[in-house]
């Protein structure tokens, strides 16, 4: 007789077939069809495949085994160096119930690279059409481009590792991408390319045209930093061009975005049917800490020391129509201009609850702004283009007043600020900075104390922000 001790999963369902003999050859095929059935609508568990490390010309057996992969399987990486001269691109498409899963071996960092001399003629790797795929512990070091999305939907891009490229870190403008989660990952030290100018940004998410758009994308607790360009493409942190929608670029840490060139820590051009949403970030040693044109929330975002400004908010060539932006409770420290803000042919736009101190500079830049909902901002610096009314704008008194300790970027309202109790409620976001609930009276800026003397939750510094 023969024995099936070792099949699990579904199939061990055909074992039941070795009795149908007893029955009758007729019971036999009723049976055979009826598994047959069920196997072709089950989700059958996914094979696991392990790969070593290796330095080859082209086609390792990392990018071999990658494109195989079906439904369920898991691909993991050990610890090493993993190195080709050629393309390296991948395809694998999993599906809604069951992603394919490539991932670094428990505690192991394994390192896909190339020849140095690769860093102008090959990305380091790209990702090709593909679907419900889960990148997981994975570093990238050199290409041209570090990580080059090519298309896609629902994949998931977390715990990775992105340095030492010739121009940007991770791209999403090769076609349409959707349902994004790039997630906790470390972007450094881009736009390495001699060999003529070059771009550095970290993330480049659409295409300046709009003619290839990212959606409902989460951009989520990443750590952005020492990004580096030699052309007018730029070094941004992250950049969601236009017409890319129902993005959520969300507590990433970004500073140093000014190597070469001085571009924005975030940029958010609008353009499509739902807005983007920049939160609880926080920026400095930026060119712009943000810039915002069209169809987007800014909220709760600390931005310091940056050499262009804080937060600008005006037209760009590539935005038609600028529309529908809220900048509210925001922290906004020592920058040339706190605010630049240019809305004479804007519509439904908002800038309240915002805390601005540019002490011996200018806080705020303003013209066009008649139109727009301005109320409960405190200014500390220069204001042109408006004026300190007790309604849009208040005399925010002096920094060391407002907050703990300015000088080490503890930006919690000390007791006693005029910070405290002074937001309205119309534009309050939900939660602070923190991630705390907002509980009225509403605090002005991007945190609610609660008469608590010191910042109870993440203290600004490099790295990943703690939530």
């Amino acid at each position: 007789m023969i024995k099936f001790s070792s099949i699990s999963g579904p199939v061990l369902a055909s074992v039941t077939l070795l009795k149908t003999v007893q029955l009758g050859i007729s019971h036999f095929f009723i049976l055979l069809y009826l598994l047959a059935n069920f196997l072709a609508g089950c989700n059958c568990y996914g094979a696991t495949y392990n790969v070593h490390p290796a330095a080859v010309d082209s086609e390792e057996e990392f990018e071999t085994i990658a494109n195989s992969l079906k439904p369920g399987d898991e691909l993991i990486l050990d610890g090493g160096f993993y190195s080709q001269n050629g393309r390296r691109a991948v395809t694998a498409k999993g599906v809604a119930d069951n992603p394919i899963i490539i991932r670094a071996a428990d505690e192991e960092k394994p390192l896909l690279t190339r020849p140095a001399d690769n860093i102008d003629k090959h990305n380091n790797i790209e990702f090709v059409d593909c679907c419900h795929l889960v990148i997981r512990g994975l570093r990238f070091k050199g290409g041209s481009s570090g990580v080059r999305f090519i298309r896609g939907h629902h994949i998931t891009f977390e715990d990775c590792e992105i340095f030492e490229t010739g121009n940007n870190a991770l791209t999403m403008n090769s076609g349409d991408c959707n349902s994004f989660v790039i997630r906790k990952n470390h972007i450094h030290h881009t736009g390495l390319s001699a060999s003529g100018a070059t771009e550095g940004e970290g993330m480049y998410i659409g295409v300046h045209n709009g003619s290839y758009v990212t959606t409902n994308t989460l951009v989520e607790g990443n750590y952005i930093h020492h990004l580096r360009s030699t052309s007018d493409g730029g070094n941004d942190g992250i950049e969601i061009k236009f017409g890319s929608y129902g993005n959520i670029i969300r507590d990433n840490v970004i500073h140093d975005t000014n190597i070469g060139r001085q571009y924005p820590g975030i940029l958010v051009y609008g353009g499509g049917p739902k807005p983007n949403i920049v939160e609880g970030n926080v920026i400095w040693n930026a060119g712009e800490g943000i810039q915002v044109v069209s169809d987007a929330i800014v909220r709760n975002n600390i931005i310091f020391n940056c050499s262009v400004t804080g937060i600008t908010a005006a037209p760009h060539s590539a935005v038609p129509v600028m529309r529908n932006v809220e900048i509210v409770n925001n922290t906004i420290v020592n920058h040339p201009r706190g605010a630049l803000i240019r809305w004479s042919k804007a519509s439904n736009m908002v800038f309240c609850n915002n805390a601005v101190y540019c002490p011996q500079a200018t806080a705020i830049d303003a013209s066009g702004i008649d139109g727009a909902s301005f109320s409960s901002n405190y200014i500390a610096g220069d204001l042109k283009g408006a004026v300190i009314d007790g309604t849009r704008f208040y005399d925010g008194g002096s920094i060391s007043s407002a907050f703990v300790s300015p000088d080490t970027n503890d930006y919690w309202p000390k007791p006693g600020s005029p910070l405290l109790n002074k937001g309205i409620s119309d534009f309050t976001p939900k939660l602070d900075f923190n991630r705390t609930e907002r509980m009225s009276p509403f605090d002005v800026g991007v945190y609610e104390s609660e008469d608590k003397m010191k910042n109870p939750g993440w203290r600004i510094q490099a790295g990943f922000k703690r939530v």
